[in-house]
């Protein structure tokens, strides 16, 4: 049986998927871009000129760009609030141009949002043409390599979802090589695996569902999808391509570095769990090894024997549940050696 720990970190994964799919037409502090006003806009009064008589061109952005526009939160910037990346970044483009052209009125933000979605569409595509160049893949609908670029603007645990998805793909190939396999498949299925994270509310299901339905409509085979499909394992795994997509999208999620947490995070946590071993009777070393991730434990043979050591294993498993927080699992390994010595006299 899973812990309530490991319940409550799946729980909230779930949320933050579903926050980013619906986003809703409302903000909170971390998904904010931020335009910044030049000393000398700040004194033409861009600020003003933004929100308009009565408010009235500050509420036309909102309504068209579908964002929040924060203008005191900070003296010198602009503050564009959305959980949807998209639409921060079309409204970014779309403010920059109106602030450059000066005249900021209900027609021209609507004409400047337009042209700014074709921009941002243009970039998006290309976006998803240069991941597909670096992984190696070939022949993708446009609507793939479109869904595909949305992904360089959106994160999870501070890593970037497009980068992701090439470091899979690129991780998945070489393990594909290694085994014997296709490394062209897949370094495709690892590279749409998180399609359905770019996906909004209207397509139902998880990401790993949805994202394999939209690969389908758009032309990819059937092996390519069951990998999307599986690559959380919400569908069973059921060939070689699927425990590899598996495989490369837990390395690089995984891999130090990839996810928000800085060095010390990761020290500080590694200390924790050492000193948690460490207080437990007959363990004598403890080392936190891959990041974290794993924990090596030595004991006294004196005083733990070999019927002891899978229950001293969860009992350190247990402890470090209920004293830690962070994602993920750990494996506790528990390690008895009996050294016998003696020593040879040569004449």
């Amino acid at each position: 049986m899973s812990s309530p720990i490991l319940f409550e970190e799946e729980a909230k994964r779930l949320l933050a998927i579903a926050i980013s799919r619906q986003a809703k037409d409302f903000s909170i502090a971390g998904a904010v871009t931020r335009v910044r006003l030049s000393p000398s806009q700040l004194d033409q009064g861009f600020k003003a000129r933004i929100v308009g008589k009565e408010g009235r061109n500050a509420r036309v952005f909102e309504e068209k760009a579908g964002v929040d526009l924060l203008l005191n939160d900070e003296p010198d910037s602009v503050l564009i609030s959305s959980f949807d990346p998209y639409r921060r970044e079309v409204a970014r483009v779309a403010l920059e141009a109106l602030i450059l052209d000066g005249r900021i009125q209900p027609v021209k933000i609507e004409e400047c949002l337009a042209d700014a979605r074709l921009r941002v569409d243009e970039k998006t595509r290309e976006n998803g043409a240069a991941a597909a160049k670096a992984s190696g893949v070939e022949g993708l609908h446009p609507a793939i390599l479109r869904l595909l670029g949305t992904l360089a603007y959106r994160h999870s645990f501070g890593q970037n979802q497009l980068e992701h998805s090439v470091e899979s793909a690129r991780f998945c190939a070489t393990l594909a090589s290694e085994l014997g396999f296709d490394p062209k498949i897949a370094a495709r299925a690892a590279l749409l695996h998180d399609l359905g994270k770019a996906l909004d509310s209207d397509h139902v299901g998880s990401h790993a569902a949805a994202g394999a339905e939209f690969a389908k409509r758009f032309g990819e085979s059937e092996v390519i999808c069951q990998a999307i499909a599986a690559h959380h394992e919400e569908s069973s795994p059921k060939s070689w391509l699927d425990h590899l997509v598996i495989a490369a999208d837990a390395l690089s999620g995984a891999r130090p570095g990839a996810r928000k947490g800085s060095t010390q995070n990761v020290l500080d946590r590694s200390v924790a769990m050492e000193r948690i071993a460490k207080e437990i009777p007959g363990v004598t070393e403890a080392y936190a090894v891959q990041a974290g991730r794993s924990l090596r434990v030595f004991v006294d043979t004196a005083s733990i024997s070999d019927e002891q050591m899978k229950p001293l294993a969860d009992q350190i498993a247990r402890k470090i549940e209920s004293d830690l927080r962070f994602p993920g699992e750990l494996n506790v390994s528990v390690i008895r050696e009996m050294r016998v010595s003696e020593t040879a006299r040569l004449s």
